[in-house]
């Protein structure tokens, strides 16, 4: 049996499956019979099957032949698929012959079987089998194996529904599921001279979608004909079409309105991939030879199937290339939203002869959420020769941004925990040369930072600034910034800047930790200028009892803190310093500006110090 040729193209071979199911099953059948030598042209997909068994259906054979002949090409595919009921539906072979380009790809599913089908709906099915042959690719043949494909809860009827309705003008659809469950036992992949692939058991559920403001299959052919359109431009050496016609520009627009429109038409629920393993071979080019690239992913989640019960994450990541290799043990990011983005992108659209300059593109900004890496490893070849590799290892790093204005966080916090980094004396630095004269060879660093805006009180709470290496020292700092309104957030840039200088500092804490490095620094100035240790201490604290005060000038709180900074090098432990405005409102630039000498800042704030 052949099919008619249906107008409309698409290149989406994950929708090839639910196509051919649903022009199967697009009547409600009535007896058991079988269609033998189905051929199903969709232009650059062909769908074939050989033989098709259908059991416990509502309609008769000729009656369902006559949806293929054209007698019901007049009754919407969705009303079709609505009408199906069947108990069994099942296939030896089905395959779908794809062509993109030059490239023509096969896959072929085996032991088809669907049951429980009821108004469009599949209540099970599965293909125990399959393969992927692929030829016109510049890397050779390819060649691959699919395991077990199985889903639960298909609709059939809402798929139609997506994939040639349009909804009303002005209305919104309601977002309706149309794979309950789905599960692939894994795939292997020869992808001759580029390497090889394979994937492990792949879960997933909650697949939803809605009637977008165009039907799907409009879109991806619009999609599919631009593609060609751009294949067929290069080479071209003529300038860039500068001068676009308006119908051709106001083409263009209306299409990215469309692909704006797919990322409100999908919900992707939940699931996960295990061991994803790939052997990548680079294209080969001139010049020295490059390694092939060896990866493996044990596990890559999204929805509820994450640790954050949201977002995505990645677990397990390994590579290898000649002599580096690495890896991270997980990625993940919860609470991104691109919603935002999507909005503003469609209203640029809409505004196509906005000028540039009154585009706020911080509007552009998607939601943040929070992005966590931890346990990350990279060993790299070592720089100089006979030289040991060199390492680069991080614990942990997060951001999380909370709630957003105009794109900007109004709260932040940032986590730097365990950068081990070498200290390489390749680099030349003089600084690098003393880490490693004072016996530092690596340096494990540490950060943290963690503000907020605070909307009651019109202040910016910076409660965390911190940065230090394990064994040497640490920095800590917390404060307040006063007079800092809603319009630091404002789209008007100018608004902003005006908002910016209009804050004042009104506290600050500042704490510096000695775990080591003041004794390193006084031994190296000792060892090159060939003194003892301790004339070289007193020296330093000479230096900063009297050096500050003269700098610091005679006030109470310059002297408690030249005082305090000798005791710290005499003796380093713990130095602490605080400062807080005298004003309530707070020391702001206007402040600082009018001073004619420094130590005038002296008069206008209070000045703690102490040194343990």
């Amino acid at each position: 049996m052949i099919v008619a040729r249906p107008r409309r193209t698409t290149h989406l071979a994950g929708t090839a499956l639910a196509v051919v199911l649903m022009t199967f099953a697009a009547p409600a059948w009535a007896a058991d019979f079988q269609l033998d030598n189905v051929k199903i042209d969709l232009g650059k997909l062909v769908i074939n099957a050989p033989k098709i068994a259908i059991k416990g259906s509502t309609l008769e054979k000729d009656a369902f032949l006559a949806l293929f002949t054209g007698a019901s090409a007049s009754e919407p595919a969705a009303a079709r698929a609505a009408r199906l009921n069947a108990a069994e539906i099942s296939a030896p072979e089905l395959s779908l012959v794809q062509t993109v380009g030059d490239q023509k790809q096969t896959t072929v599913y085996r032991d088809i079987r669907l049951t429980d089908i009821r108004e469009g709906k599949i209540g099970h099915g599965e293909s125990a089998s399959g393969t992927i042959t692929a030829d016109g690719s510049a890397t050779g043949p390819m060649k691959g194996e699919l395991k077990r494909t199985a889903f639960d809860a298909f609709d059939l009827r809402q798929i139609a529904r997506v994939l040639t309705e349009k909804a009303a003008a002005g209305a919104s659809e309601a977002m309706l599921p149309i794979i309950g469950n789905f599960e692939q036992d894994g795939y292997n992949l020869d992808m001759g001279k580029a390497g090889k692939m394979s994937l492990g058991k792949t879960t997933a559920r909650g697949f939803a979608a809605k009637v977008g403001p165009e039907p799907l299959l409009d879109v991806m052919s619009r999609l599919a004909a631009a593609s060609e359109e751009v294949e067929k431009k290069q080479g071209d050496k003529k300038p860039a079409d500068a001068d676009k016609p308006p119908a051709k520009t106001e083409a263009e627009r209306q299409l990215g309105l469309s692909m704006l429109a797919l990322f409100d038409m999908f919900e992707y629920g939940s699931g996960e991939a295990r061991d994803l393993v790939m052997n990548v071979n680079p294209p080969p080019k001139a010049g020295p030879k490059t390694d092939p690239v060896d990866m493996r992913i044990a596990r890559m989640a999204f929805g509820e199937n994450t640790p954050a019960k949201s977002g995505f994450a990645m677990e397990g990541f390994q590579f290898r290339s000649g002599e580096a290799k690495g890896g991270i043990d997980s990625i993940a990011y919860s609470g991104f939203k691109f919603g935002s983005v999507i909005s503003e992108l469609r209203a640029a659209l809409n505004e196509p002869d906005k000028p540039i300059e009154e585009v706020d593109f911080r509007r552009f900004i998607p939601t943040i959420g929070t992005i966590r890496l931890a346990g990350i490893s990279i060993d790299a070849p070592a720089i100089i020769t006979g030289k040991e590799p060199v390492k680069v290892s991080l614990g942990t790093f997060e951001i999380k941004a909370g709630e957003q204005l105009n794109g900007i966080p109004t709260s932040l916090a940032l986590t730097i925990d365990k950068l081990v980094t070498p200290v390489s004396e390749a680099t030349g630095n003089p600084a690098a040369k003393d880490m490693i004269a004072m016996g530092i060879r690596s340096l494990d660093l540490s950060a943290k930072l963690d503000l907020a805006w605070e909307a009651a009180k019109n202040e910016i709470a910076i409660r965390t600034l911190s940065f230090g290496s394990a064994g040497l020292a640490q920095i800590e700092a917390s404060g307040t910034l006063g007079n800092v309104t809603k319009d630091l957030f404002a789209s008007d840039l100018a608004l902003a800047q005006v908002a910016a200088l209009g804050a004042t500092a009104r506290n600050l804490q500042f704490k510096v930790q000695n775990f080591g490095l003041v004794e390193k620094l006084i031994e190296n100035e000792a060892r090159k200028s060939k003194r003892k240790v301790e004339e070289v201490r007193q020296q330093f604290t000479m230096v900063a009892s009297l050096g500050l005060a003269a700098v610091l000038g005679p006030s109470d709180g310059a002297k408690a803190v030249a005082a305090a900074a000798s005791r710290f090098v005499a003796k380093p432990g713990t130095l602490t310093v605080q400062a807080s405005a005298k004003s309530a409102a707070g020391l702001g630039l206007a402040d600082v500006i009018t001073m004619t000498e420094p130590t005038e800042i002296f008069d206008k704030i209070d000045l703690k110090a102490d040194a343990q």
